[in-house]
């Protein structure tokens, strides 16, 4: 079995990219959105026609991905923030456009997303909205997510921000990014990956199954401080009590080791 051994359980980053790719800025500069009819027109090709068969194809059949309680962010009729554990590479960007479908998924992600030359333009097409590196980027980045909550799509956040593949146990995660379902007013759903071993070819990955929270929405009769941490507290519980009650599979073990 692998090991990995880390020191800081919200900073470490294990994402195969980590340190490879020189970050753009992401400031006032930045386009979020583009109304050019054209790009429209080609994001909805690519991303409804090319890209989300290509994911179901290949979530059904490399990952064996299994969805639980789908219906829970096809009940909400407006927008949904999803907040999901961090345990993938590439693919934690494809799982969110299968779980929410017919809903568009957006990701907010990390400025290296849109700084890999040759697929910027396509990143942003499929709905990566990078968090700003800049204080000047803030206004810009909030008023990104208002256009897009008020098309009724779906916001996925890793509230554990790093990648630590295959990561079978919930890491400890702030409440900051809780504050975006209080100021747009949405729902949010807490989804969690949980690994299962392989039946047959028991060497390869596990495969994987998504399980979905029911809908919680902010308590707006409170300040927003207290209100993102009931909701923070809300999705931690649900992704903890998750992989411990399927037992998800350790196919890579994570150690605590002091400098």
């Amino acid at each position: 079995m692998k090991i990995y051994y880390y020191k800081d359980e919200i900073n470490d980053d294990f994402a195969s990219t980590n340190g490879k790719i020189n970050t753009n800025v992401v400031d006032k500069n930045y386009k979020y959105s583009n109304n050019n009819i054209f790009w429209k027109i080609c994001s909805f090709f690519i991303y409804r026609i090319i890209v989300t068969p290509i994911i179901w194809v290949f979530t059904k059949f490399y990952l064996g991905i299994k969805i639980k309680n789908r219906k829970a962010i096809r009940s909400v009729k407006g927008s949904v923030f999803l907040y999901l554990n961090h345990t993938q590479n590439a693919c934690d960007a494809f799982i969110p456009t299968i779980a929410t479908f017919p809903k568009k998924a957006y990701i907010i992600t990390s400025a290296d997303t849109v700084s890999i030359k040759g697929i910027r333009w396509l990143v942003s097409m499929l709905g990566a909205v990078p968090l700003p590196n800049r204080y000047s980027g803030a206004k810009k980045f909030e008023a990104r997510l208002s256009e897009i909550c008020n098309k009724k799509s779906v916001i996925t956040i890793f509230p554990e921000a790093h990648i630590w593949p295959y990561c079978n146990f919930i890491r400890h995660f702030s409440d900051k990014s809780f504050s975006y379902p209080y100021r747009h007013k949405t729902a949010v759903v807490a989804g969690v990956v949980v690994y299962r071993k392989r039946k047959l070819f028991k060497n390869m990955h596990p495969k994987v199954t998504l399980y979905l929270s029911e809908p919680c929405y902010p308590d707006f009769s409170i300040d927003e401080k207290s209100a993102r941490t009931r909701l923070r507290d809300y999705c931690y519980s649900f992704m903890n009590s998750k992989v411990k009650e399927y037992q998800s599979y350790e196919y890579i073990r994570y150690e605590y080791k002091e400098d």
